[in-house]
């Protein structure tokens, strides 16, 4: 058996071979005789035309037509999921749709809330390198510099008026008063000893101090 295909149909046609001389014929020849049809893309062997077929025949409408269609509609079907599944299409039309309104809005100009609406929905697509914001280097504490300046911004907030003026008696009971003294005695006190004393104290133990007495 052998097929002759026009558009989407297969022909169908089974080849007998006369011997020379069986019909007055001078030489041998093949005679071809239709037996059906049927469509290219046909996943079974209909039943009125396998009625028609030999066992052999029908497994090679399986093996050249059927079976192949059936390949043919699941490779169909893998590759319409991978697509429905793939963003990368869709964000290469979206660029070509972007490029395509910028370049018209020089004679159209658009609401910027479009933009920003389009730009948001890009910002929520997963990516595989994200890019990470650079981190500041990590400054080292430093309690001496940070003193100094809460010691100024104290001085400034004093003098500006943030604590009114003293009253004419009873000054050592108000609470800049107190907290002066706690102050002074933290960095300027002599009680104590390196560990537990001012920061003068621990100054003068480190070096960076000299005391009256040295």
């Amino acid at each position: 058996m052998h097929t002759k295909t026009r558009g989407q149909t297969a022909y169908l046609y089974r080849s007998t071979w006369v011997r020379k001389g069986t019909r007055d014929n001078t030489h041998g020849y093949s005679l071809q005789t239709f037996v059906g049809s049927i469509r290219r893309d046909a996943f079974v062997l209909p039943d009125d035309l396998a009625a028609k077929l030999t066992e052999g025949e029908r497994a090679y409408i399986e093996a050249t037509i059927c079976r192949p269609a059936r390949e043919a509609a699941e490779r169909a079907r893998r590759e319409a999921e991978l697509h429905e599944a793939d963003p990368l299409w869709r964000l290469a039309e979206a660029g070509r749709l972007a490029s395509e309104a910028a370049e018209r809005s020089r004679s159209r100009r658009v609401h910027r809330q479009r933009v920003m609406d389009v730009s948001e929905a890009l910002a929520k697509v997963q990516v595989i390198d994200p890019v990470e914001t650079p981190r500041a280097p990590d400054k080292r504490a430093d309690p001496l510099q940070d003193a100094l300046v809460s010691i100024r911004a104290a001085a400034a907030a004093v003098r500006g008026g943030a604590y009114g003026r003293a009253p004419e008696t009873g000054v050592r009971s108000t609470r800049p008063y107190r907290l002066w003294s706690d102050i002074y005695e933290a960095v300027c006190g002599t009680d104590g000893d390196a560990v537990g004393g001012s920061l003068m104290r621990a100054l003068q133990d480190r070096g960076f101090a000299k005391s009256r007495q040295r």
